[in-house]
């Protein structure tokens, strides 16, 4: 199990944005939230990467509670939070190697291994204010996947995509689950 939630419940003042949510995802598992705007989707995300607290109810990493964790459990998980945003000026390559210095080192052969897995290692040296929405989507899941996590976090990434672009991102989605666990 790597992911298991127990009664994770938010509320901000009289209304409870999520309640009582249970849910267990087992490792190579894809686990989506489907639902309307203001359902809880992103609120539970941010509960899971705690950038905000819980009301009550707990929830656990690879069979451990969160709590007991600590912040070291963080670097197993790789994740996106909504729209990804990195420095335009800069290439993907380079903003992927000074977020992976900020994540205590990672190998320029790890850069471009993310950068083939998303489909931008011929797009590597570009300026990000040259990429397209698209594209912009997927270096956000190669940071995701810069440190080799062992859970992935994924926030509305298809998010303003055509219909070419999302299913780019689904195929995406089910390769990383099948050929990374």
């Amino acid at each position: 199990m790597v992911l298991r939630t127990v009664n994770l419940s938010k509320r901000f003042g009289n209304r409870w944005a999520v309640a009582d949510l249970n849910l267990a995802v087992e490792s190579g598992q894809i686990f989506g939230f489907l639902g309307p705007n203001g359902a809880g989707k992103s609120t539970t995300i941010r509960m899971l990467l705690a950038l905000i607290k819980p009301s009550r109810g707990t929830y656990e990493f690879f069979g451990q509670d969160a709590r007991q964790l600590g912040i070291g459990v963080y670097r197993k998980i790789g994740a996106l939070v909504e729209k990804p945003d990195f420095y335009l000026y800069l290439s993907a390559e380079r903003n992927l190697k000074m977020l992976g210095e900020l994540s205590g080192g990672v190998s320029s052969q790890r850069i471009d291994e993310v950068l083939e897995i998303v489909k931008l290692q011929d797009r590597a040296g570009d300026k990000v204010k040259n990429y397209s929405h698209g594209m912009r989507q997927r270096l956000g899941i190669a940071q995701a996947i810069l440190c080799d996590p062992e859970l992935i976090i994924l926030d509305e990434p298809t998010t303003g995509l055509d219909p070419v672009g999302i299913k780019e991102i689904r195929d995406l989605i089910v390769s990383l689950a099948h050929d990374f666990g």
